[in-house]
């Protein structure tokens, strides 16, 4: 027992006046709430487990309530959980779980000490991993295998793996060489050079709330990083032997509260394993996104899916219920309402099988992203939630491997909007929401893939809009800004030849009172947008002000096709005599006949299928009307519309 305790006691003058030196200049970290002692557990070579107390884990003291010989005959890898559990993982691969109640140890389910909940996982008693695998405040397991971070939960009561347990939680994490959590999901990872960097993992929305690289006042870590909860760590220090403290809080300029930590005690340098019960320590002002002020988009287009000829227009109505309007097939169409409240609908992308078509929505209570699948049987497969506590409808991207990645923008603790993306993995697993882009955004983000590439535009506050584009590793990267005239929902669209447009709604400036839908193309470097717009011809009379929102495509002749309502609640639609970048358009046509009684007050949608171009618009009263055209082979062809009203 005196083996540690005795140089802990004789070092305590030469430990206070250490610790006034290096206070000096320390941050303005808030401090954590502890209780009374933050419980140490070491595994020393000889096999025996000690307890040690730490009398102030909040402020980093020299003070020790005690310290007493728990375990003897102790081996292969110890790491501690909350609430008294610890885990042992055996040299044969057996991971164990055991309790220490204050006075001794739990019997568990058998009759013994221990209970074996897993095996294969000697890989972590390796010395090059035993940094590898921690437990956070919750008792989530975090494990660093390779390139991946995964995530696993043991339910105790239950005595059994949550489902899930197991799933990467993220990639790129092969430059870290340790691992530490505290708090809920709280994560620090030492790289090569032993610079600390901070992440927050919430299990609940699945969304890193905090994902950072490095601070810029960091405290370094080289081995046996541990931490008692709440941002409270210890580590110590490899050549002497030194057993550190310091206290972080993500709210704070400084985040460490001491730049070098501040030492508590000597001669730890010899133990094969030291951990701290993880939920002696909490931080109170971490921000947690829970209960959004999900917006109320009741003014997105349609979503027209129909991926093997049945067509359906799904639309959140303006009491914020999602319906499903299919065609029978048998001269009449269908409605089918979904269950819950929405705030909006995404844009339709192919689904992860041929024949199957995918969009997305956010539920208006809880801002869970979920997706819907309509299968090549005509069966709506179930809505898949994405978590993430979203405030907006998601943008959707099928990309070329068949994945899918939404893009949603949400609170970030400030009360604002920031953008988010969300990636699902080959295996069809999704990565958690990472946050993407400075600065605070509105509404849904207008998306667009090219090949591998993702373009994205978002729309800041400040009403600038914002382009970012993915690298290889997924991750959205500004590269420009659109002109200031763009508006809140420009329509992103690509060329037959593969170069981008960005189609909107905007006011002609010099050229008369109003506004109109003009073209801004891609510079031919692709490297971003032109500076100046193109107009489309005017229209016969203006956009109408309540959504100032269009829709736009390439046809399959490669001719540009627009759609809008204006001029009172009509529909029109134009598009180029050329290719999709042509200069020269076809008059605007109204394509809703005159004479109907009826305003079309909702976004327009379009759709091609078996060569017909079909336009789809709602009325002030909720009613469904389906406009179609052929599509000629000579762009120089005008469309010639009929329609009627479905519903």
């Amino acid at each position: 027992m005196k083996k540690k305790l005795r140089p802990l006691v004789l070092t305590a003058a030469l430990a206070a006046s250490v610790a006034t030196a290096v206070t000096v200049g320390a941050g303005t970290a808030a401090a954590a709430q502890c209780g009374p002692v933050a419980n140490i557990f070491t595994m020393q070579a000889d096999g025996d487990l000690w307890l040690y107390q730490h009398g102030d884990p909040a402020g980093g003291s020299f003070s020790w309530a005690g310290a007493k010989q728990v375990g003897w005959g102790w081996g292969g890898k110890t790491f501690a959980g909350p609430n008294g559990w610890l885990f042992n993982i055996t040299t044969g691969g057996e991971l164990r779980r055991l309790r220490y109640n204050g006075s001794g140890w739990d019997t568990q389910p058998g009759g013994g000490q221990y209970e074996t909940i897993g095996w294969g996982w000697q890989k972590f008693v390796e010395s090059a991993n035993r940094g590898k695998i921690t437990v956070d405040a919750d008792g989530s397991f975090y494990t660093l295998e390779g390139d991946q971070l995964r995530w696993w939960n043991y339910n105790h009561g239950m005595r059994a793996w949550e489902p899930g347990s197991g799933r990467v939680l993220d990639t790129g994490w092969g430059q870290f060489r340790m691992i530490a959590a505290s708090g809920q999901g709280g994560l620090k990872a030492s790289d090569s050079t032993y610079v600390l960097h901070h992440f927050r993992y919430d299990r609940v929305s699945e969304r890193f709330v905090r994902y950072e690289t490095e601070h810029r006042f960091t405290w370094q870590a080289s081995t046996k990083l541990f931490s008692a909860g709440g941002d409270v760590f210890y580590t110590v220090r490899p050549n002497s032997g030194e057993l550190m403290w310091n206290s972080y809080s993500e709210n704070s300029d400084d985040g460490w509260k001491i730049t070098v930590g501040r030492e508590v005690g000597h001669g730890w340098g010899t133990d094969i394993d030291i951990t701290a019960t993880t939920n002696d320590c909490r931080q109170d002002d971490y921000w947690l996104p829970r209960n959004p002020v999900v917006e109320d988009q009741g003014d997105m287009p349609i979503a027209y899916v129909s991926p093997s000829g049945a067509a359906h227009l799904v639309r959140v109505t303006p009491d914020n219920r999602l319906t499903d309007l299919r065609d029978s097939g048998l001269g009449h169409w269908v409605f089918h309402p979904f269950s819950g409240e929405f705030s909006g609908i995404s844009n339709v992308v192919p689904g992860p099988s041929a024949g199957t078509e995918t969009f997305g929505t956010t539920r208006f209570v809880t801002g869970d992203v979920e997706v819907n699948t309509l299968g090549a049987n005509g069966q709506w497969q179930g809505f898949q939630s994405l978590k993430g506590a979203m405030r907006t409808a998601p943008a959707l991207v099928r990309r070329p491997d068949g994945t899918l990645v939404a893009y949603a923008m949400g609170d970030h603790g400030s009360g604002e909007g920031h953008l988010h993306y969300r990636e699902q993995l080959p295996n069809g697993d999704f990565l958690p929401w990472k946050q993407f882009g400075r600065g605070l955004f509105v509404g849904t983000p207008s998306v667009i893939s090219r090949g591998d590439q993702v373009t994205i535009v978002g729309r800041r506050t400040d009403n600038t809009n914002v382009v970012f584009r993915t690298q290889a590793d997924g991750v959205p990267r500004e590269i420009s800004q659109l002109p200031h005239f763009v508006g809140t929902k420009p329509k992103l669209v690509q060329t037959a030849q593969g170069r981008l447009m960005v189609v909107d709604v905007g006011p002609r400036f010099g050229e008369g009172a109003g506004l109109g839908a003009f073209v801004i193309h891609e510079l031919a470097d692709r490297s971003r947008f032109e500076d100046t717009e193109s107009f489309l011809p005017d229209l016969p009379g203006t956009p109408d002000s309540e959504s100032r929102q269009l829709d736009a495509m390439v046809l399959p002749n490669g001719a540009l096709a627009v759609s809008l309502t204006a001029n009172g609640g009509e529909v029109y639609v134009t598009t180029s005599k050329g290719a999709a970048d042509s200069a020269e358009f076809h008059p605007w046509q109204q394509v809703s006949a005159e004479g109907l009684g009826v305003e079309f007050t909702e976004p327009t949608s379009m759709r091609i299928d078996v060569g017909i171009l079909s336009v789809a618009a709602v009325t002030s009263g909720g009613s469904y009307y389906l406009f179609g055209a052929s599509v000629p082979q000579d762009p120089a062809t005008p469309l010639s519309f009929n329609g009627r009203q479905v519903a």
